[in-house]
């Protein structure tokens, strides 16, 4: 047990340097200037909407009230039940801006949410791209900036927001920080940022702004048909083309209110934790080894008065302490919420491979998948 114990400081030693580096090193998004009001390239926002009727209309009024205005707010409403095709139908006869297109069925080998994005970007007109989720909060300048932050980087085929969740009531406060925790504390974000390696690209619902003609390059959402990760698999699909993508903290001017409590998080996870491991068993069974042996037993042995377990604990915490205080979000949580977070997760990973391992099925927004899925495209 000594030397479990040992690998446990070492490897959140590791962790916290990681997560300093990611704190110190991943920029925050700029606010473009305000004096600038002649924006000569038309940009194309593309929103997916499928029974979104609680959300969507916020997001897309927030568009449209963006201070970059040479912008064209494309929202596909894909064959929702609910009342979003009147809401958006509502919006479209106040602002000639806003085009909703009528989603279809997709055909054999697509998944929904890539065919809606491939429906509206066909459907958009825009030199870029930006590509978002129905239940995202865009501030006025938000769009500005994301472009001005293009025009500093020609280099970059697309940048992605990462933005300020919106936490209500304790399951959401528990189970969300995960998102943030993951991205600032295992994922080498700064590395990713400054290098072309494919598996450490980086996207988001919250957006995805990309140069039209690196869309074009890659094929669209062709090669991303089958992908349930979508997001991330563009970054990776631009990264495998030999095209550079980055992250940007924009906390300050986009938020995101993900799931409405606990059990919309779990369903809602539910559908690509398997997925995002490549549907394997082994590397599922290797990840809750992990949570269990290095997020939950330091817990447990430092209550028995282990100094290494202590001092474990202390590294965990610490790394907490940086991204929730980078953040914005509750310190409290970030001190005494690791081991109720960890267990959520573990549950959440244990349904995600029964229902999409061993049963085969995505089941999300009233549609049942249970042909072939990839995690993040062609080749992946």
């Amino acid at each position: 047990m000594h030397a479990f114990e040992i690998v446990l400081v070492i490897a959140w030693g590791w962790t916290l340097g990681m997560t300093i580096l990611n704190v110190v090193l991943v920029p925050r998004l700029k606010i473009a200037r305000p004096d600038r009001n002649v924006w000569p390239t038309l940009l194309s926002v593309v929103i997916p909407a499928r029974n979104e009727e609680g959300a969507i209309e916020r997001t897309v009024r927030a568009m449209l009230a963006q201070t970059y205005d040479t912008l064209e707010v494309v929202v596909v409403n894909d064959r929702s039940t609910d009342g979003t095709g009147e809401i958006l139908a509502a919006i479209a006869r106040e602002d000639s801006r806003l085009v909703v297109v009528d989603g279809v069925e997709p055909p054999a080998g697509w998944l929904g949410k890539p065919w809606a994005c491939n429906q509206g970007c066909n459907a958009a007109r825009g030199e870029m791209l930006l590509i978002v989720d129905a239940d995202i909060y865009y501030a006025p300048n938000a769009v500005a900036s994301i472009v001005a932050e293009m025009e500093r980087r020609p280099d970059v085929a697309m940048i992605t927001v990462l933005p300020r969740f919106e936490l209500r009531g304790f399951g959401e406060n528990i189970a969300m920080p995960m998102l943030a925790f993951t991205a600032f504390t295992f994922i080498p974000t700064w590395l990713a940022n400054r290098t072309r390696i494919p598996a450490i690209g980086i996207g988001g619902g919250t957006g995805n702004m990309i140069r039209r003609r690196d869309f074009d390059d890659i094929g669209g959402y062709a090669p991303l048909h089958d992908a349930v990760i979508d997001d991330v698999g563009m970054a990776q699909q631009l990264r495998r083309a030999g095209k550079r993508t980055m992250a940007v903290l924009a906390d300050h001017l986009i938020s995101l209110h993900m799931y409405d409590g606990l059990r919309e998080i779990t369903v809602g996870f539910t559908k690509n934790l398997f997925a995002a491991f490549g549907g394997s068993f082994a590397s599922l069974a290797a990840m809750f080894v992990i949570m269990i042996g290095f997020h939950l037993v330091p817990y447990a042995l430092a209550l028995r008065g282990d100094v290494l377990a202590i001092v474990a604990v202390a590294l965990i915490t610490l790394s907490r302490l940086l991204v929730f205080a980078r953040l914005r979000m509750r310190i409290d949580n970030a001190v005494l919420g690791h081991p109720l977070m960890i267990g959520v997760w573990t549950w959440i990973f244990a349904r995600s491979a029964w229902v999409t391992g061993v049963r085969r099925q995505l089941h999300w927004r009233g549609r049942n998948y249970e042909r072939a899925w990839s995690r993040f495209g062609s080749g992946r």
